[in-house]
């Protein structure tokens, strides 16, 4: 009864896992072709329109020009709304202010904004001139990305392959051939799912995504490892303890840590995020991050926790079978 229970169990999972893998791979396939892309790519992976405030003032007598406030109270009287700000400087000293806003939104609204935006520097800066140079000024720009970022893709996948092989080697070393089997399977149902999560819940991707990808596999290879030196340990202990409950003891032995290790990098990550957007007064920039942290967080906690030790089940008992099954001989 038990095993039956297990193996209904692991069929279930496996049942959950393909169905969301394949609705996300699916919807991220028809978007791929009918609109931005496989991914809802956005930072630097997504394409926008902008408006940069280029300004360099000495000091000046009068007080102080407010270069930001004046640009955000045009903005709003234009009634364009941006999404993402920035803060910077170029390499000739000049103090930059970059305003990003949705390709959907107007060229003509974004160009009379950015005439309303000199107007104004060019009247208030004129009450402070005072035999000095005083330079403010307001482009509009729009970039179009590349999509995804090649490069840096391939050198995410190679990161993967790198950490997966050296995964292998080391189990395969280590344990026997079913506990290798197991790593190989979490470490690519974790990528998938986490893949499909992304394309099916449409959270915008860029190369933090990658970044929280692999540390996503990581944190998939730590778990795994640590549940297999319990299952090996108990097995020593207890010979005659069998599969579906030395497999299930490890799990719960090792639960714990399983969800702690991904909770503490998902809240360190956040404290992070949270942290830059207090200091650069962006908040929706720091959003996407902070999304991508509690989606690598549940996928590590449920491929790591829940569906890692069905799976080792599952690739045990089924070498056992193979095994077991007498071979074939040719003749009487």
């Amino acid at each position: 009864m038990n095993k039956l229970s297990n193996e209904l169990k692991f069929r279930i999972l496996a049942i959950i896992s393909c169905v969301v893998i394949v609705i996300g791979m699916a919807l991220g396939t028809v978007l791929h072709f009918v609109s931005n892309g496989f991914f809802n790519y956005g930072g630097e992976y997504s394409s926008y329109k902008s408006i940069t405030v280029s300004y360099s003032i000495v000091e000046l007598n009068g007080g102080d020009v407010d270069i930001e406030g004046i640009c955000a109270d045009v903005l709003d009287a234009s009634g364009v709304k941006y999404y993402a700000k920035t803060n910077g400087s170029s390499f000739s000293d000049e103090k930059q202010i970059e305003y990003r806003f949705s390709t959907s939104v107007d060229n003509s609204a974004l160009q009379t904004a950015v005439k309303n935006i000199n107007n104004k520097l060019k009247e208030v800066l004129s009450k402070y001139i005072d035999g000095e140079t005083v330079k403010a000024q307001a482009t509009l720009a729009e970039q179009t990305a590349e999509l995804g970022g090649g490069y840096t893709l391939w050198r995410a996948a190679v990161a993967l392959a790198v950490i997966v092989v050296a995964q292998l080697i080391y189990t395969m070393i280590r344990f026997r051939f079913s506990a290798a089997f197991t790593a190989i399977a979490i470490d690519l149902h974790n990528i998938a799912l986490y893949a499909a999560v992304l394309a099916l819940c449409r959270v915008p991707v860029s190369s933090s995504a990658l970044v929280f990808g692999i540390i996503l596999t990581l944190v998939t290879v730590l778990g795994v490892t640590f549940m297999l030196e319990r299952i090996k340990r108990n097995a020593k202990e207890n010979a005659n303890i069998g599969v579906e409950e030395l497999a299930e003891l490890s799990a719960r032995q090792t639960r714990k840590t399983n969800i702690a290790v991904p909770a503490i990098l998902a809240v360190t990550a956040v404290l992070f995020f949270v942290a830059t957007a207090i200091s650069s007064l962006s908040v929706i920039p720091a959003l996407i991050p902070m999304a991508l942290a509690f989606t690598s967080f549940a996928v590590a906690v449920y491929g790591n926790v829940i569906v890692a030790p069905y799976v080792y089940i599952f690739i045990k008992n089924t070498g056992k079978k193979i095994a077991a099954k007498p071979s074939k001989k040719k003749g009487n």
